[in-house]
Order: C-alpha cells, then structure tokens, then sequence
C-alpha cells in the first residue's frame, strides 16, 4: 500500500514549481525566475536585456536563462499597457456573480478609464521617457503641429509628430522607428478588453458596496504576449500592470497605508486600510525623476498621516528612500523582498501570486482565456477533494485492516500452535523417510554395481570369445580357400557387435538382423579362379552363419601389371531377431 509521504510527494510533483516572471518597462527587459521553498520565494536566475524591441528582448532573455540551467514553461510579464483600477460594485466577495457577469461589470467600469491609459502612448511622450527629447522640445513640436494644422485648412497636409520631430532634426529616423514598435506593444487595437479582478473591502460609505481591484488590457496586446510565448513552447500565465503589485509583499496593514511603488517609467500609489485597498493612483514618470513621481501620486491620495512604504528598483532604492524621507519629514519603510539587482519588487509579488502565497490575494493578472473559475470549479480544486477523498478512503482502508489484522493475528497464533504439533510430527516423519531413501539410494548403487559386474563377466566370458571365434574362423575360411592363383589385399570391417550395418544389397527377410560385416578385395589370374574363390567362400562361410553378398569380379592388372581380375565381396552375419532380443534381455 503507499504511504502517505510517497503519494504526498507525487501531489506535489505534479504543482508547477519554478515561474518565469518577466519585466519589460518600454525601456529595458528583466527577467527572473522564482521557485517556492516552503513560506518563501527564492530567486534561481536572471537576465536582463537592453534592446528596445520587447520580442528581441524576450529571445535574449530566454536564451540566458536556458543557459543557466531553466527547463520550465510558466511565464508572467508586467507589462506597462496594462493598468490596474479600483471600482465599486453592489457585489459581496462572498457572493460573487459568475464569470460571465462580472467580467461584464468590471469591463464596464474599467474601458473608458484603459482608453485614457492607452491615450498616454504617444509618440512624445515615449521619445520623452526615452531621453530622445525634453519636454520642451515636446511641447515645441506640439505648437508646430497645430500650427501645421491651421495650414491644413488652407490645404497644406498635416504632420505627425515624428515627421515633425525628423524635419527639426531632434531625432534620426531609426530612433522613431524604434519607438514605433513599443508604442505597437503598448497600445491595444481598441478590441475586446480582457480583465482580472480581485476583492477588497467594503464602501465605507455605500453599505452593500465593496471595492474591487481589476487590471485590464486589450485582447490585442493579451495576444501578442501569448503567441510570443507560444512560438518557444511556453505557457503565459498572465499579464500585470507595471506598478501597484508591491501590496502583495505586505503582509498584514493594519492602519491606513500608502505604498508607493515607482519605476523609471511608471508610478503607483496604492492605498492600504484594514488591509484592504480603498484608492489607487498612476503617475507617468515622463522626464519626472522617481522622487518628482513619488511626490506626485502621494499628495494626490490627500490622506492625513499615512504610514508610508516604498517599493523601488533596488539599485535606485537607498537614494530615493533618504530623498523621499527629507521631502516628506518621514523615512518611509520598505517592502520586503530579496533586493538583488535585475529583480524588482513587483516580480516578485507576481511570483506570490503565481504560487498563491499570502498577501497575494490583493491583486491580479489578466489571464489568456479569462479569469479562473470559483475554487469549487477549478479542475485543480476537483483533483484536490478526489485526493482527499482517496485520502479518507486510505485512512478507514487503514484502520478496518489493523481491526482485521489484529482478529487474523490472534487466529493466526492459535493456528500455529496446532502447526507447530504438525511440523513437529512431520519433522519425524520427514527423518524416517531420509533413512528410507538413504538405504534406497544404497540398494540402487549396489544393484548397479552389480550390473556393471555382469556385464564385465558378459563382455569377458561370452562376447571376446565369440569374437575372437568369428575372426579365427574367417580368417581359417580365407586360408583354406586361397590357391597359387588368388590374393587377398585386403581385409576391413566396417562394423562392431553393438550396431547393425545396413547390408548392399539387403535381403528382405522378415525376423533377421544383420550383425557383422567383413569386407575383402582380392585377385584372380583368371576368371575362374575368381568364381571358383567366390562359390568356395559362400559353401565355407554358411556353417557361421553369413553369407556373400555385394560379390564383383572385374577385369583389373594385378601386382607387376599382371592381367587378371579383381574380386571383392562383402561377408555378413545374420541372425535370427529373437536371438538379438534374447541377448539384449
């Protein structure tokens, strides 16, 4: 049965356990990735990369993070085209509308305020952010448009910002086409808005109303992001705002709270009650410095006496947090996450949330296919309760085998008792039979033995004689028949006593077997002599029981090439088949 830890194990096997969480803020590109290591976050590897174009960027990105050893797939980007807002909605966390609606409702709320979000992607304002130009230099190409406008209507033809900028030399035309691309990153295609929400607190003012923090992007860019992932094999998880993820990182806030979160291009301040987020404000930095930014959203949330905390890249942080303290009269605290260079605070309150770690409950990600679905519905949450069910089922599996085990045992014991009676009785009866097979064994190697003595006396006392008879006799048969005219050259056997040679010309006689067989070749001066040496052998042959067979006499030169004949004739033995059987017997 497996146990506990080993099916444990395998749950958590089966979890994602490392995520990709990339940073891209229209400048620059920074990546990390994030594994879970019990309540923590840790920070396996990062890359980062300076080109402009976000799909180049994520290439080099990626490539980095292969070589330093990532195989995962998960990936969540921040990403500046998308924007996080509060709204109001007479719909209680508790009660949630299904998916459906309330993605109705919360689109409702949100696309005129992501329209005026993406109304800041222009051509002057990233040129501005960039340091391509100041904001003079904006504002003077500005004038110039509207006054090439007021042309128009006297038919001259219109400008666009960056053909204005290129006539009055301000920029080259790789660098606006460079930016071209990021403001295609940044804006939507006015389609279908995508959201994901969170819930907060309740209205203090509107009883039955409770806050709701949604982040939303156009399908357009949600596509962009999700087919460049795709085309390296990965899954992106989803979309966040550049700003305003840093309230994952706070664990409890039990008083009224700002945290201002900045990074070169954008700035958030998010304002904490309860533990609960009651406002939101975006700042885009342009040329403003963070601490211009920082500034700006904090006196637009006119709180009275917040405690105040302060989320920034790590290498801007020290500077800043001194600068923000002097201008404010107060040092604010920080976030706390692993300050290392290439990881914001941001990224790593995307990890939280990835791994559904605390705090991380206050904000969201515009998920590709939409929002999940209510714990209960999720596939995940199913596979859980079948677990836990299976878990119980072990459990009262376990403790009916113990009852069982406990009942079989005191059975078990009784039994062998009486076994042990038996084996006892079996162990004697197991002896007496040694001892029977032993003398067994010792009667059948005597029985043996005797049969290896008989069949000496046999071999010595009947078979060498016989023989020893045959051949003298044979031997006397071709003394007596051969006369000044014949010569034998050769005499040869060709079998033994134990086989049966198959004859040359085999007689077909039922009940006899064949037993020996002599060959001989021989020599005539004349034919006569050769026939009368052939007929002498079969009368001679007959009282030993053979015959002649396989007789050939030809004409052949002789020793000294005398003319003669050659004979050869083969002599076998018969016997009858009862005789064999007697002997073998």
């Amino acid at each position: 049965m497996m146990k506990f830890k080993q099916l444990t194990d395998k749950l958590s096997a089966m979890r994602p356990n490392n995520v990709m969480v990339c940073e891209w803020s229209g400048l620059s590109m920074q990546a990390a990735i994030f594994n879970k290591a019990g309540k923590k976050l840790q920070v396996q590897a990062t890359a980062s990369s300076e080109s402009i174009d976000p799909a180049v960027a994520f290439s080099q990105i990626l490539s980095s993070l292969r070589t330093q050893g990532w195989q995962g797939k998960h990936v969540i980007v921040l990403t500046p085209s998308v924007m996080s807002a509060l709204v109001e909605l007479p719909v209680s966390p508790k009660k949630p509308k299904p998916i459906n609606q309330m993605h109705e409702l919360i689109r409702w709320e949100v696309e005129p305020l992501l329209m005026q979000h993406q109304l800041q992607w222009t051509l002057g304002q990233l040129m501005e952010s960039h340091g391509m130009l100041t904001p003079e230099q904006v504002l003077e190409i500005n004038q110039a448009q509207k006054q090439l406008k007021q042309d128009a209507n006297k038919g001259e033809r219109s400008r666009r910002f960056g053909e204005v900028a290129l006539e009055f030399g301000y920029v080259t035309r790789e660098q606006a086409q460079s930016l071209f691309v990021v403001q295609d990153w940044l804006r939507g295609e006015d389609d279908e808005v995508q959201c994901g929400w969170s819930a907060q607190g309740e209205v203090d003012d509107a009883p039955g109303v409770w806050n709701w923090l949604s982040t939303a992007t156009h399908q357009s860019v949600l596509s962009k992001w999700h087919e460049l992932c795709q085309d390296y094999k990965l899954q992106l998880e989803g979309l966040m705002p550049l700003t305003g993820n840093s309230v994952a990182l706070i664990d409890r806030a039990e008083k009224h709270l700002v945290l201002l979160e900045t990074t070169e291009f954008i700035t958030t301040s998010s304002h904490l009650k309860r533990d609960h987020i009651v406002s939101v404000q975006h700042y885009v930095n342009r040329s403003a410095s963070m601490l211009d930014a920082c500034l700006e959203v904090f006196h637009a949330e006119n709180t009275q006496h917040p405690g105040i905390v302060l989320a920034a890249p790590p290498e801007s942080l020290p500077s800043l947090r001194g600068s923000l303290g002097s201008a404010l009269a107060s040092e604010p605290d920080l976030v706390m996450f692993d300050e290392r260079d290439g990881v914001s605070p941001g990224m790593f309150a995307a990890g939280r949330l990835f791994f559904g770690m605390k705090g991380a409950r206050k904000i969201s990600s515009v998920r590709p296919g939409g929002p999940l679905p209510p714990t209960w519905h999720r596939t995940e949450t199913q596979a859980a309760a079948l677990v836990a069910a299976m878990l119980v089922l072990i459990v009262i599996s376990e403790v009916t085998m113990s009852l069982q085990y406990a009942a079989i045992s005191k059975e078990k014991a009784e039994i062998d008792e009486r076994a042990e009676v038996l084996d006892a009785a079996v162990d004697r009866i197991k002896k007496q039979r040694g001892a029977i097979e032993k003398q067994k064994a010792e009667l059948e190697e005597q029985k043996e033995s005797q049969r290896r003595m008989e069949a000496r006396l046999e071999f010595f006392g009947q078979s060498l004689p016989e023989r020893a008879l045959l051949v003298q006799a044979i031997l006397g048969v071709l003394q007596n028949n051969i006369n000044k005219q014949i010569i034998v050259s050769r005499v040869d056997e060709m079998g033994r006593r134990a086989t049966v040679q198959p004859a040359a010309t085999p007689l077909n006689k039922p009940g006899i077997v064949e037993t020996d067989n002599f060959n001989i070749d021989a020599w005539a001066l004349t034919e006569s002599a050769a026939q009368e040496f052939v007929q002498n052998m079969k009368l001679s042959i007959a009282a030993w029981d053979m015959e002649v067979r396989d007789i050939q006499v030809i004409e052949k030169a002789g020793p000294m090439n005398l003319a003669g004949y050659s004979v050869s004739l083969s002599l076998v033995r018969v016997i009858p088949q009862s005789e064999v059987e007697d002997k073998q017997a």
